[in-house]
């Protein structure tokens, strides 16, 4: 069963409470790591990552944390998940090259379809699904509305 690890749960986790906050102002990494119940030291980390792929945008000082550089419906999860985790790996089957030794077969073989179709379906889950479309979800599940700007509480809305 595929799992996010939890350092892309955590990642996205971090990304979607600066979507719901949409503060003018940066937000602390220590309300970050406390709000959202993730380990600062690894939070830190992490948005160190998404800030060198350009996702979050860090500022420094007493009024210093980090924000989101572009809006929310122009960041995929995808892109989240590549961020703090590379690139994803290919299922195994789904490319000849990178079968295992145990693999008898090039040809023929019954579940290199399967591989390529899970392997596919979940790119184009990850490629297709915003930030934004995780934030209505989340202001959906508490009952907020569109345009209101709400602390939510995502450890349990998102657990890893």
């Amino acid at each position: 069963m595929f799992r996010l690890s939890t350092r892309s749960s955590y990642g996205l986790r971090a990304c979607l409470a600066l979507a719901c906050t949409a503060a003018a102002q940066p937000m602390p990494v220590a309300d970050l790591s406390k709000d959202n119940q993730i380990p600062r030291r690894y939070l830190e980390q992490i948005l160190n990552a998404m800030r060198h792929k350009g996702l979050v945008n860090s500022t420094r000082g007493a009024r210093g944390g980090y924000q989101l550089s572009r809006r929310p419906s122009s960041i995929t999860i995808g892109e989240i998940v590549r961020a703090v985790e590379g690139d994803m790996d290919a299922i195994v089957c789904s490319v000849p090259e990178t079968r295992s030794q145990n693999c008898r077969t090039t040809t023929g073989c019954v579940s290199r379809r399967l591989c390529y179709d899970l392997e596919t379906t979940l790119l184009r889950v990850l490629d297709g699904t915003t930030l934004e479309d995780m934030r209505m979800e989340a202001l959906r599940l508490q009952g907020a509305n569109e345009g209101q700007s709400v602390a939510v509480s995502l450890s349990k809305l998102l657990p890893i």
